[in-house]
């Protein structure tokens, strides 16, 4: 498990030490062994009343809302909740969608062919004109340059 959630779940074993216990036995035994054993050796935050003024970690906010929701709110507070999350779901799809259509596909493929054909042409040039400098020199005229060499 990453260190920044096992130093969250170090965060939250603190936070559920100050929980009153009429909260604490809403949150089931297994999942509080779970944070216990998760939680960082090395990490021991100091978390004390009132836990709004102390900073706390991204993940362990996200996990804290997580065990709100999941564990301590009411029936009608968790309908509203997923309701929400359902809303801001459909929101971030119906953006992606908006995005997607407002990309051209054919043009992007035809860009990208495009550079392709360019790098492919550029790239056969180069090994034409590597090709016509080396059959410059005669077969002939290697072997003379060879005996020039050895009789000099």
């Amino acid at each position: 498990m990453k260190k920044e959630y096992k130093e969250a779940f170090s965060e939250i074993s603190e936070i559920l030490k100050l929980m009153p216990d009429d909260l604490k036995c809403k949150i089931p035994e297994e999942f509080k062994n779970i944070i216990e054993m998760e939680k960082s050796e090395e990490y021991f935050p100091e978390i004390k009343e009132p836990i709004e003024e102390i900073p706390l970690k991204k993940e362990t906010i996200i996990v804290l809302g997580l065990i709100y929701r999941d564990f301590l709110c009411s029936l009608e507070e968790k309908q509203n909740l997923y309701e929400q999350e359902r809303q801001e779901f459909e929101k971030i799809n119906q953006e992606l969608e908006e995005v997607k259509e407002n990309i051209n596909y054919n043009d992007m493929l035809k860009n990208i062919s495009k550079v392709k054909s360019e790098n492919f042409n550029s790239e056969e040039e180069n090994v034409e004109k590597q090709i016509t400098t080396i059959s410059k020199q005669k077969w002939y005229k290697k072997i003379l340059d060879l005996f020039k060499k050895i009789f000099q």
